[in-house]
């Protein structure tokens, strides 16, 4: 258990998160994007996509003015967070929306907690 989150291995390579509480306490925004479940956050630190009513939402967390997708997600609930073997985080809302965070090949692109996105690779 990290930061209020179990993580279990997923037979292709990625990482699942079990978040203790998968109700969205709170959205900051500074240099990232950050959503805080409980004790757990989920950082976003490069471009990333909400996905919405059939709709991709391309978003940098360094243009606030262009946040609103983000920042309807709140108040919402996790269904599922985890990461593919090459790096993208992916968390799908009870509501249905998506948020997908490529990983950035010069940056950490995300964090859950402690665990880093790093660049061009898996967590």
């Amino acid at each position: 258990m990290v930061d209020g989150c179990q993580i279990r291995e997923l037979p292709d390579g990625g990482r699942e998160f079990v978040l203790d509480e998968p109700s969205l306490s709170f959205i900051r925004v500074d240099h990232q994007s950050r959503l805080q479940f409980g004790r757990t956050e989920v950082a976003i630190g490069s471009p990333f996509v909400v996905a919405y009513g059939g709709t991709d939402y391309r978003l940098d967390p360094r243009r606030r003015e262009a946040l609103g997708p983000l920042l309807a997600l709140f108040p919402g609930a996790l269904r599922w967070l985890w990461t593919s073997a090459e790096g993208e985080l992916t968390a799908v809302f009870q509501s249905g929306a998506k948020v997908m965070v490529p990983p950035d090949p010069v940056s950490k692109a995300w964090s859950v907690g402690t665990v880093y996105g790093v660049p061009d690779g898996p967590a």
